[in-house]
């Protein structure tokens, strides 16, 4: 009796390599697959680890894309930019240095809205006038808002990787995190708002 040949099954895939690590790290792997850093960088990054037999980028590839989810981050929500009803929206620049077990460093950057609502926003400019601080006032009492919460309140895509610095640095955490943002846009925003929700006040600031 002839034996019956059995057609390989093809290896579903989760993910593409693209999806999980940048395109530097991808870089990096293809130049060293098998350097013992680049390795506990997969496994900082992806939670897992290639087995010893993958050897080779394309091995190590397949295994990524047959073994590991998508770094997907939660969508944030949007609103409209500026729009009076809301209050205002600040675009807020984010940065900051991750450390890993590997030993490196990699600067990360991204940028989200920073928003105030309209009922905190009138109790600044109310505050203001009063003080007869004007809209200067305003922005700097924004702008220490901004400084103090922006990074629990927003949820930045720090995607922009910058390039890997291995050093000894043994923390396995996230530091030099900082943001900046345009302090004019802040200016412009209050007094558009202001203007259209209580053109009366506009001329005291």
């Amino acid at each position: 009796m002839s034996e019956v040949m059995t057609a390989p099954q093809p290896v579903e895939r989760k993910c593409r390599l693209e999806e999980v690590f940048d395109a530097n790290f991808i870089g990096l792997i293809r130049l060293v697959p098998r350097n013992p850093f680049v390795r506990a960088l997969i496994l900082k990054l992806a939670g897992k680890m290639p087995g010893p037999e993958r050897e080779t980028f394309e091995q190590i590839k397949e295994w990524v894309e047959t073994n590991c989810d998508k770094r997907v981050r939660p969508a944030s929500v949007r609103r409209g930019r500026n729009n009076p009803d809301d209050g205002i929206a600040i675009n807020v620049e984010f940065s900051e240095t991750e450390y890993g077990r590997a030993d490196y460093s990699v600067p990360r950057s991204g940028s989200e809205e920073f928003r105030i609502d309209a009922e905190d926003l009138m109790e600044m400019v109310q505050a203001a006038v009063d003080a007869g601080e004007g809209v200067d006032g305003i922005v700097e009492v924004i702008a220490e808002k901004i400084d103090g919460d922006a990074w629990n309140q927003c949820n930045p895509d720090l995607d922009n990787y910058g390039d890997y610095d291995y050093s000894e640095q043994e923390a396995t955490d996230s530091g030099n995190c900082g943001t900046s943002y345009s302090k004019n846009e802040i200016r412009n925003a209050v007094l558009a708002f202001v203007r259209e929700r209580h053109p009366e006040l506009a001329a005291e600031l």
